[in-house]
């Protein structure tokens, strides 16, 4: 509470009536010139007494005690990953494992969208009547925190970055044969084995020889397969009477449910990732479908991704195998959240199937004390966002981004979120901006005016991984860079200072 009150005391001292300090700086909201210093993109030049508040400002924020601050995620599989802790599909994450969300606010979940049907976990669908698992996979490799390995199994800090190297091959390792054995696919991962503690490792082989011992499990390895994925279902089936059937299971949609939430938990438990920090929207079975102008409705995601009608998409539908269970845990953790964060990804296909499951949206609106937060995506996504449904010649903006929500959530976006955190791209080298428009892709720049009018703040934030500009030449969002800026937003806001339009 100390830091709370000196935080609001230097904001007040900051933008006292008259002359305010915080006017020199270029950005235009009170809430985006407090990022700005957050993540010291400030201009250089001040003079030192400036200088010197400011740095004040930011380190009081840094130390703002969040330890306790309860965050809730929702999103898919990359953006939601990333802003986490990190894409962990990608080679590098295994050079800074532990950034992101999970870095700052120790108590943060994830909410994952569970519709993808593609690529491996479209494979492991034709075996097993589970809800898609890719995505979990993905999100929970993000979520390995370095502490938690550290308490876990004694490591030191080198030690707990090792495991995580170890972790990030064996769940993305890929295969197209079946691997002869549990000991030899976990060798073929090119991890080493060693980095992992003893009781770690004996969790995996576990789950591992399961996929051999199971015959429910055993068909999956004769598909193109993420052994991480099939770990997961390992986990799961671990958790189920050995002589349940298939068709059994099935029909049997509350003792599946159940194994996969005890699944999930216990994987995450031997990860060194918190119980229910990660968790499905539901565990019902269900299929996406897209409406497009033209009238033509394309079924599963996957399909729904290839796509090129040339049309907007009108509406997007979940297809549901039975009455949509909404997991209690997920309103939990909604009930008692202080900040709710929609990640940006695909428009269509994490979000909104998200909020489609009954009751779900209505429990985000009845929290009226939470900070919400909508991450706006970057890019135009080809069959998604490359056209606009009112007017498909033109460019896509943030604020179709909000009406495409509020047409296909139930009850539309009003008391889902309050601010809109976007890209400045003014930030953004013209060269490279030039060099992406050769490759035909957009960026979705927010058209502020237009944000407002519908209800919401928009704040603009140098929130891109600049060692991904300088290294790959690409933009994306920096998990650290926007976790900052997110704790920008929560210290304003218990402070009273952050406003809506």
């Amino acid at each position: 509470m100390a830091g709370q009150q000196q935080l609001k005391n230097q904001l007040h001292m900051l933008t006292s009536e008259g002359f305010s300090v915080l006017d020199v700086l270029p950005e235009g909201t009170l809430a985006e010139k407090v990022i700005s210093i957050v993540l010291g993109s400030t201009p250089a030049g001040f003079p030192p007494i400036l200088s010197s508040l400011f740095n004040k400002l930011q380190q009081q924020i840094e130390s703002l005690d969040v330890s306790t601050t309860k965050v809730v995620v929702f999103g898919g599989g990359t953006g939601l990953s990333n802003i986490i802790g990190g894409d962990s599909r990608r080679l590098g994450w295994v050079r800074n494992p532990f950034t992101g969300l999970k870095q700052v606010f120790p108590q943060v979940n994830s909410v994952v969208c569970v519709t993808d049907d593609g690529g491996s976990t479209g494979e492991l669908q034709k075996d097993l009547p589970l809800i898609a698992l890719g995505d979990l996979r993905h999100v929970l490799i993000s979520s390995i925190r370095r502490e938690n390995l550290i308490r876990a199994y004694d490591l030191d800090r080198a030690g707990a970055r090792r495991c995580a190297v170890a972790l990030h091959a064996i769940f993305n390792y890929r295969f197209i044969s079946p691997p002869v054995s549990a000991a030899q696919v976990l060798q073929d991962t090119g991890a080493v084995l060693a980095d992992l503690p003893e009781g770690l490792l004996a969790c995996l082989t576990e789950l591992a020889m399961l996929l051999y011992t199971d015959s429910r499990l055993s068909p999956t390895l004769y598909r193109p397969q993420c052994l991480g994925n099939l770990l997961l279902a390992a986990a799961i089936y671990k958790q189920l009477d050995p002589a349940l059937t298939a068709t059994q299971l099935l029909a049997s949609h509350q003792v599946v449910r159940t194994a996969t939430i005890r699944g999930l938990g216990e994987l995450s438990a031997c990860l060194g990732v918190r119980q229910n920090s990660v968790l499905p929207c539901t565990t019902t079975l269900s299929q996406l479908q897209m409406l497009y102008g033209n009238g033509v409705l394309v079924t599963s995601e996957y399909k729904s991704g290839k796509a090129r009608r040339g049309y907007p998409i009108d509406r997007v539908m979940i297809e549901f195998s039975r009455n949509p269970f909404l997991q209690p845990e997920v309103v939990q953790l909604v009930q008692q959240a202080d900040i709710i964060l929609f990640a940006p990804g695909s428009l269509y296909t994490s979000i909104i199937p998200i909020l489609q499951v009954p009751g779900l949206a209505e429990a985000i609106r009845k929290n009226a004390t939470a900070l919400k937060v909508l991450i706006a995506n970057i890019w135009v996504q080809k069959g998604e966002t490359d056209a606009a449904r009112d007017a498909p010649d033109r460019k896509f903006y943030v604020s179709d981004l909000i009406r495409a929500y509020h047409r296909n959530i139930p009850g539309g976006v009003h008391g889902l979120f309050s601010h809109v955190v976007a890209l400045d791209m003014n930030d953004i080298p013209g060269s490279i901006l030039q060099r992406y428009a050769i490759e035909d892709k957009e960026p979705i720049y927010i058209d502020r005016n237009r944000v407002r009018a519908l209800g919401f703040s928009s704040v603009e934030a140098r929130i891109f991984a600049n060692d991904q500009l300088q290294q790959r030449r690409v933009i994306q969002h920096d998990p650290d860079a926007l976790a900052r800026a997110i704790k920008g937003l929560w210290a304003l806001q218990q402070a009273g200072y952050l406003k809506q339009s």
